[in-house]
C-alpha cells in the first residue's frame, strides 16, 4: 500500500539544498493530500470506534496518514474490536473444551474462539503494518524515503588510486 511521504515542510531531517529542491518537486506534482476525517465510520461497533479514534490521534500526531488511508484504519478497527469480542469469549470459556463423539469417546477441542482470535489478530497485524502503525513498519517507511547519499569523488579517487597501487 503506498505511504504518504512526510511533507517538506514537517520533516526534521537534515536535507541538503539540492535535496529539499528535489522533494519540494516531488511535492508539488503530488499535491497536497486531503485532511483526515475524523469521525468513524457508521458501520463500526463501539470498540471499533473507540479504537478509530485512538488511532485517528495518534497518527494525526505523526503526520502517517491521509484520507486515503480510511478504509483500510476501518477494517484495521474492526479487527480489533472482532478480536476483543473472541478474546472475551475465551476468558469467560476455556481454551480447550471436550467433544463427544457418536461411539462415546471423548476428544479435547480446541474452542472455536480461538480461531477467531487468531484470524482477526492476523488482520489487524497486517493493516497495521500496511498503515504504518507499527514500529517495524515506521522504520522501513524511513528507510524508503531517505534519499541515497551522493558519491564522494575523494573517496572514489583514493579508492581507485589504492587498486592501481596494488596492481602495479
Amino acid at each position: 500500500m503506498p505511504r504518504q511521504v512526510v511533507s517538506i515542510n514537517k520533516n526534521k531531517k537534515h536535507l541538503t539544498k539540492a535535496e529539499k529542491t528535489k522533494r519540494q518537486a516531488a511535492e508539488k506534482v503530488m499535491g497536497e493530500a486531503p485532511p483526515i476525517k475524523t469521525a468513524p465510520p457508521a458501520w463500526l461497533d463501539e470498540t471499533a470506534k473507540k479504537e478509530w479514534r485512538r488511532l485517528i490521534k495518534e497518527c494525526k500526531a505523526m503526520g502517517i496518514l491521509s484520507t486515503l488511508d480510511m478504509g483500510a484504519l476501518a477494517i484495521c478497527c474492526d479487527a480489533y474490536s472482532k478480536y476483543m469480542a473472541a478474546t472475551l469469549k475465551i476468558n469467560d470459556t476455556t481454551l480447550v473444551g471436550t467433544h463427544t463423539n457418536k461411539s462415546g469417546a471423548k476428544n479435547l477441542v480446541i474452542n472455536p474462539f480461538v480461531m477467531v482470535a487468531q484470524k482477526y489478530s492476523d488482520t489487524y497485524k497486517k493493516y497495521a503494518t500496511d498503515l504504518g502503525l507499527t514500529p517495524a513498519a515506521r522504520m522501513r517507511m524511513t528507510t524508503i524515503n531517505t534519499p541515497e547519499p551522493e558519491k564522494d569523488e575523494l573517496i572514489d579517487f583514493i579508492k581507485r588510486r589504492n587498486r592501481e597501487r596494488g596492481t602495479s
